[in-house]
C-alpha cells in the first residue's frame, strides 16, 4: 500500500484536546497548521481515492471537515477533492451531468473549469480598471518609483 498524503480543511478551528481525541479515535497521524483549520494526514491505501474515503470514514464523525484535498498532483496533474454534499446537491448534479450525456465527475469538473476562469477574467478586468485609474492619476515616473520602493521593503 502507498502512503498518501490528504490535508483537511475544518470548518472552524479546533483545540488541542479535539484534535487529540481525533487522532486516538481514528488512529491517524494528524499534523495541524498554525491556524488549526487545516490538518495533513497520511494515510496507507491503494490510491486516492480510497485514503480519501477512510479519512471521512475516520474523522467525520469526529471533526469538522468541510473539505479533503490531495498534497500533491496525480500523474494527470490534477488535484483531487472530496467535498461532502447533500443529496439534493448530488441529484441536480447527477440530473445536469445527464442532460448533457456526462458523468457528475466531468460535469463538476467542467464547471469548475468556467468558474475559474470567470474569476481569472473579473480579476483582469479589476487589474484593468485599476491600472487605468492609476496611470490617469499618476505619471510613469510615479509608479515606477512606487513599485521599486515596494519591491525592496
Amino acid at each position: 500500500m502507498t502512503l498518501h498524503a490528504i490535508e483537511i480543511t475544518l470548518t472552524r478551528s479546533v483545540d488541542t484536546l479535539e484534535l487529540r481525541a481525533a487522532q486516538q479515535e481514528s488512529c491517524l497521524p494528524l499534523a495541524a497548521a498554525d491556524d488549526r483549520r487545516r490538518l495533513v494526514v497520511l494515510v496507507s491505501a491503494k490510491n486516492e481515492g480510497r485514503a480519501m474515503r477512510k479519512i471521512w470514514k475516520r474523522l467525520e464523525d469526529a471533526l469538522p471537515i468541510d473539505v479533503l484535498c490531495s498534497l500533491f498532483p496525480g500523474p494527470d496533474g490534477k488535484y483531487l477533492m472530496s467535498i461532502p454534499m447533500s443529496d439534493e446537491t448530488y441529484k441536480r448534479i447527477q440530473a445536469g451531468a445527464s442532460a448533457e450525456g456526462k458523468t457528475p465527475e466531468e460535469y463538476l469538473r467542467e464547471a469548475i473549469v468556467q468558474a475559474l476562469a470567470r474569476d481569472r477574467s473579473t480579476r483582469l478586468a479589476q487589474l484593468d480598471c485599476a491600472l487605468n485609474e492609476l496611470v490617469r492619476t499618476y505619471s510613469p515616473g510615479e509608479i515606477t518609483g512606487a513599485a521599486a520602493r515596494r519591491i525592496t521593503r
